[in-house]
C-alpha cells in the first residue's frame, strides 16, 4: 500500500486503481464500521467539525467519528471515485472532491452527501476544495483543473488559471485572508480577491508541493516532495528552507489550537513544530504506513489518517 499512497502523492491518485483487489474493504451502506474494516480503509483527507471528525477516501467512502476516532460510522454518500479532500464552512455544511472531478455536498454535518458535479470524461481528479463563504468557493486538481461556484455549488464553472497543465494540489488560506494554491513543479499562485484573479509567486523549490499551513504568528509553511519544508514570514514573498532529515514526501497537516503545527506523510512520518514552523521534530508513530492527514485528536493526541484508516498518536506536551 505504501507505493500506492506515494503514487497518490506524486501522481495525484492516478494509480490508485492498481490497489490489490484483496486489499479492498467493503463497508456497510451506513452505520457503524468495525475496527478491522477501518484498519483496511484508505483515507486521504479529513476535517474536524466541532467534536466530529469527517474523513474521505477510497471508493467514495465518507466516514465520521464523534469520539475522536474511537468508533466510526459510514455516511450516506454515492459510491464511486476516490475522494481526495473535504472541507466544512460551518458545523453543518461541507464539500468533498475527488476523481472524475466529482464534487459532493452535505448540509447535516457529514452524515449524508449529494453529488453537485462530476466530469469523468475530462479525466482530471480534483485534489482540494476551499469555500470562501457559504455561496462562493473553488476546487483545484490535476492538469490545471480549476472550478468555482457563486451559488453554493448549484453550478460549478471551469476556468483556466495557469498557462500550462501543471497539477494544482492544495489551497491554503493565509493569515491576511489571501488564498494560495500550491502545486506541481513549484507552482505557487496567490489571490487577494477570493480567487477571482491569481498571480504567480517565485517558488523556492522546483519540486511539487502537496500542502501548506498558516502559522499562528501570521507566517506560512509549505511542504511536499522528498520531505521539503519551506517557511515564509510574508505571505510567500520570501522563503527559508527548514531542516528535515527525512526525505519522506509530506502530504497533509494541521494547525493545532495551541499553535503547534503537525505535518504527516509517507513511511509513517509525522513532524511537529512548536516554534511557528521554524523547526520540526519527528513524532514516533510505531508504523511505516503512509499518512495523508493529521488532525486534532483527543486531548494530548493527534489523529492520523492514511492507508491504514485512522490512528491516534500521543502528542508530547509543550516544553515549559
Amino acid at each position: 500500500m505504501t507505493r500506492i499512497v506515494v503514487a497518490m502523492a506524486v501522481g495525484l491518485g492516478l494509480a490508485v486503481g492498481a490497489w490489490a483487489k484483496d486489499a479492498e474493504t467493503v463497508l456497510p451502506a451506513t452505520g457503524p464500521i468495525s475496527k478491522t474494516s477501518m484498519q483496511r480503509l484508505l483515507l486521504t483527507d479529513g476535517a474536524r467539525v466541532g467534536n466530529r471528525v469527517v474523513a474521505v477516501g477510497d471508493r467514495g467512502y465518507i466516514v465520521f467519528s464523534d469520539d475522536n476516532g474511537t468508533s466510526w460510522k459510514r455516511a450516506k454518500a454515492p459510491d464511486g471515485a476516490l475522494l481526495t479532500s473535504v472541507e466544512f464552512i460551518d458545523a453543518k455544511r461541507g464539500w468533498a472532491v475527488g476523481h472524475d472531478s466529482v464534487i459532493l455536498a452535505t448540509v447535516d454535518g457529514g452524515e449524508s452527501w449529494t453529488q453537485q458535479f462530476s466530469a469523468p470524461s475530462e479525466q482530471r481528479p480534483l485534489l482540494d476544495i476551499h469555500l470562501t463563504s457559504p455561496e462562493a468557493g473553488l476546487a483545484v486538481g490535476a492538469y490545471g483543473a480549476f472550478y468555482d461556484t457563486a451559488d453554493g455549488g448549484k453550478t460549478w464553472t471551469a476556468r483556466k488559471v495557469v498557462a500550462d497543465d501543471k497539477h494544482l494540489n492544495a489551497i491554503v488560506k493565509l493569515a491576511d485572508g489571501k488564498l494560495l494554491i500550491l502545486g506541481e513543479a513549484g507552482t505557487m499562485l496567490v489571490s487577494a480577491d477570493a480567487g477571482k484573479t491569481w498571480t504567480a509567486l517565485t517558488s523556492p523549490y522546483k519540486g511539487s508541493f502537496f500542502g501548506g499551513l498558516p502559522t499562528a504568528d501570521g507566517g506560512l509553511v509549505a511542504f511536499g516532495l522528498r520531505g521539503r519544508i519551506y517557511r515564509s514570514p510574508d505571505g510567500g514573498k520570501s522563503w527559508k528552507q527548514i531542516d528535515n532529515t527525512s526525505v519522506a514526501t509530506l502530504m497533509g497537516g494541521t494547525l493545532l489550537p495551541d499553535g503547534a503545527l503537525v505535518v504527516a506523510g509517507n513511511a509513517g512520518t509525522v513532524l511537529v513544530s512548536r516554534d511557528q514552523g521554524n523547526s520540526f521534530v519527528p513524532l514516533a508513530t510505531g508504523t511505516t504506513r503512509a499518512f495523508s492527514k493529521a488532525l486534532l485528536g483527543a486531548p494530548n493526541a493527534v489523529l492520523l489518517l492514511g492507508e491504514a484508516g485512522a490512528r491516534e498518536v500521543p502528542l508530547p506536551s509543550a516544553p515549559r
